[in-house]
């Protein structure tokens, strides 16, 4: 049975004013056309739904138990349009992101900030995590989309560059290397190296290069930029961090120095799931996060 959402108004506009007339005009068609439709409807639910005469239009008792089921769905429909309608003007609707905790820690918060206040009725969700755990919720529709510093597989996401981050170097205040303006990663030859996680974008990122600097591996392995601070503080190793990880870095005893190899940054991109559309609310943030795609690197 296919019935149509026309039929079904038909139905119910004739319940509630029980007069053919009435009921016709209210949708919008001809007394003839509406006793058609009413017809119809009848025909294809197999049983007869009013009573009527010159005077009088009642329901019959399978009139009354469809009319149950009727006024149901004209309520869930009206629901499910007004939520659409809501999720449209971007005023309903939850958007779930994942990124890297220095950038989830110094750039993302004000922009979310900013978008908050402009639609209060969304809910957002972040997860700050290393670069594999956010392709992997990115893939398992965990969050609708995540920032990172890794593209993927181009057969499984859509990316867009948001920026390149510059790195930076990690050391004691009293360091040779600390109280110059910025240094190359040749610099950095025989030093103890102080690695971050190895899921994360910052090693993934720095092996390459760090090949050509020929470091010497510490030993020490860290997933907190307070950790790996600590740990230079009191003469460790060296470490590199990008520039949102600055902050985190703060302590006393240790100071950054840019390191000014041309290829030394850290892309960041916004990474979803190819062929699958974002709703609207996650569309909406997507779009000011590409608007604001050029922050103040240092």
């Amino acid at each position: 049975m296919n019935l149509s959402g026309r039929l079904l108004d038909a139905f119910l506009a004739l319940e509630e004013t029980r007069r053919f007339a009435t009921a016709a005009e209210r949708c919008h068609v001809s007394p003839s056309a509406f006793s058609q439709m009413i017809r119809r409807l009848e025909e294809q639910v197999g049983a007869r739904l009013f009573d009527r005469d010159t005077r009088n239009v009642s329901l019959t008792p399978e009139g009354e138990m469809f009319a149950q089921s009727a006024h149901r769905i004209s309520g869930e429909m009206a629901t499910a349009l007004a939520e659409l309608k809501e999720r449209s003007l971007c005023n309903t609707g939850r958007v779930s992101v994942a990124g890297p905790p220095s950038v989830c820690a110094e750039w993302l918060p004000g922009i979310l900030a900013s978008f908050r206040d402009d639609h209060p009725g969304i809910a957002l969700q972040l997860h700050d995590v290393v670069s594999d755990r956010c392709l992997s919720m990115i893939s398992a529709g965990e969050v609708d989309f995540g920032l990172n510093a890794r593209a993927g597989n181009k057969q499984e996401f859509e990316t867009h560059l948001l920026f390149s981050e510059r790195l930076f170097l990690i050391c004691r205040d009293t360091d040779s290397l600390a109280g110059n303006g910025g240094i190359r990663l040749r610099d950095l030859r025989g030093r103890d190296f102080i690695h971050t996680t190895r899921t994360g974008s910052v090693w993934q990122h720095l092996q390459p290069m760090l090949g050509v600097a020929k470091i010497h591996d510490s030993g020490f392995e860290v997933s907190e930029p307070g950790t790996m601070a600590g740990l230079v503080a009191y003469g460790f190793g060296i470490s590199i961090v990008g520039q949102f990880a600055l902050q985190l870095c703060n302590r006393k005893g240790v100071t950054a120095v840019p390191i000014v190899d041309r290829h030394a940054v850290r892309p960041i991109f916004l990474v979803k799931r190819k062929r699958r559309s974002l709703s609207v609310a996650a569309q909406t943030l997507w779009n000011r996060l590409i608007r604001n795609k050029q922050p103040a690197l240092g």
